[in-house]
């Protein structure tokens, strides 16, 4: 008998990379870019104004956020996949955004897609990578994932 537990999810149950034991996740989280807005240095960015930019750059707003169980710790704490590249997540995780920092100019169009845990061309976020970020386990990020999350199912790549 075997208990496959996490790896039946594609997660790895030692918490290192799935592709190590051949594993492939299940399950990515995704939302998209809503907003590019250039901001000057010192202006206060996202959530609460707790970010004062540095410097001018643009900054990407993102409809995710605590209200669908993206926790509020990985504020400053992780970076998501926009066109294949991976881009800060700048200021605090509020109940239904992010901001990104998306560079000058910005790498990132309104539309594009942003995976939080999921790949693009050659890079890839697993729910390991932000389990670590958290100190814990991928099963509480992936179990965690509110139900106003939606859910798209593929077979085979294809949407089912």
């Amino acid at each position: 008998m075997v208990r496959v537990g996490a790896a039946i999810h594609g997660l790895d149950p030692f918490g290192e990379d799935p592709a190590l034991r051949d594993l492939e996740p299940a399950l990515e989280l995704s939302t998209y870019v809503a907003s590019i807005r250039a901001d000057a240095r010192g202006e206060r960015i996202g959530y609460g104004g707790r970010l004062v930019a540095s410097a001018s750059t643009h900054i990407a707003t993102l409809p995710i956020g605590y209200g669908d169980s993206l926790p509020r710790p990985l504020t400053n704490n992780a970076q998501l996949l926009v066109r294949g590249t991976r881009l800060p997540l700048v200021g605090t995780v509020a109940i239904d955004a992010v901001t990104l920092g998306v560079g000058t100019p910005p790498v990132a169009a309104v539309g594009d897609r942003a995976a939080l845990i999921g790949s693009q061309g050659g890079e890839r976020i697993t729910a390991d990578e932000v389990a670590r970020r958290l100190g814990t386990v991928n099963a509480e990020i992936t179990c965690g994932l509110s139900p106003r999350v939606p859910r798209v199912y593929h077979s085979d790549g294809h949407p089912a």
